[in-house]
């Protein structure tokens, strides 16, 4: 396949750092509006506003500020805040980048790439080996310089996040990279500051993932925020969740945290504590289903008997009947008798 580009579209650089390592791990939201910023910011537009970015990309004024929050903690984006009131109207009838006149933050620049120093790469590929136990590909070096450069993380917060990931049983480059991008994310520069986040992350949410088949990431705020539901609102015992778990697997195929809150739901409101009340649940809707489906197997005997169920008498006295067999058979037997 090949890709015809216009002659006169003009250009937007995009480093491959940001390709390779932020866009993958990235919010599909959060790049497009990287992307359009840096449109922006390469084409001479220096003042632009919240509320313009928003019109632009038909986003709420708070994406926009999340967006460049966030790419803010990643180190890819210089911003300078000014009042609404202190920037004048762009003067450029035509600006470079097609925004209306307006006022707000200015873009002053997207931080380069910082270099790394040889003794840095070597002290941080040796660590990820000794932890790994194995030699680093040339894309494992290059991550882990992606580290000490793009997301500013020292040697040592490095040493603990690779401890950290294998002390997990995560051995993968892509999910130590996840967790050094939601570090990142966090504003995390600091071995001190990782190991409160890690203790924070409650030991249960991994049980639950992994019953959902999850393991390839960090439970994100959205995960948390059902797994702290069902254990502290819902004050459910973990046996319990993992049924649901795997009712959620069994009945979807799919790791479906919303399917599993609500069987969770649905328990907790019936008064359910233990697996013995599950299997009282159960019980009674199989008994319930059952109850259902009478009056149609009741139908459905009555269309294959046909005439039997509806016989009637034919008025024959068969009391009667009988009598006169018997006279006869005594009859015959004296008869038998005589001669």
């Amino acid at each position: 396949m090949r890709v015809h580009l216009p002659d006169n579209g003009g250009m937007t650089m995009i480093e491959n750092t940001f390709i390779d390592h932020l866009m993958p791990t990235s919010s599909g939201d959060f790049v497009k509006i990287y992307l359009y910023l840096m449109r922006c910011a390469q084409n001479g537009s220096a003042d632009i506003s919240v509320a313009q970015i928003a019109d632009a990309l038909h986003y709420t004024e708070s994406d926009v500020k999340r967006a460049m929050g966030y790419w803010q903690k990643m180190n890819c984006l210089e911003l300078i805040e000014e009042p609404e009131t202190a920037s004048a109207p762009l003067s450029d009838p035509e600006p470079s980048c097609p925004l209306p006149p307006g006022t707000g933050s200015k873009i002053t620049e997207f931080r380069p790439v910082r270099k790394a120093s040889k003794e840095d790469v070597k002290s941080v590929v040796f660590v990820a080996e000794s932890y790994l136990g194995r030699p680093l590909s040339q894309p494992e070096q290059e991550t882990l310089v992606y580290f000490l450069t793009d997301l500013g993380m020292d040697i040592d917060l490095i040493d603990y996040l690779l401890d950290y990931c294998v002390t997990l049983n995560h051995t993968s480059f892509r999910y130590i990279q996840k967790v050094a991008v939601n570090w990142a994310g966090k504003g995390i520069k600091t071995v001190e500051q990782a190991r409160r986040d890690s203790s924070s992350i409650r030991q249960e949410y991994y049980t639950i993932l992994r019953a959902l088949g999850i393991r390839d990431h960090e439970p994100t705020p959205g995960e948390r925020e059902y797994m702290d539901r069902w254990l502290d609102e819902y004050a459910l015992p973990m046996d319990v969740i993992l049924m649901a778990c795997r009712r959620t697997i069994l009945q979807t195929g799919k790791s479906r945290l919303a399917y599993t809150e609500s069987i969770l739901k649905s328990w907790s409101e019936s008064g359910v504590k233990s697996a013995r009340d599950i299997e009282r649940l159960d019980k009674a809707h199989e008994l319930s289903v059952s109850r259902a489906k009478a009056p149609a197997r009741h139908a459905a005997a009555n269309a294959t008997s046909g005439r039997f169920l509806n016989f009637e008498p034919s008025g024959t006295d068969w009391n009667a009947v009988a009598d006169n067999v018997m006279r006869v058979q005594e009859e015959q037997a004296r008869l038998s008798q005589e001669s």
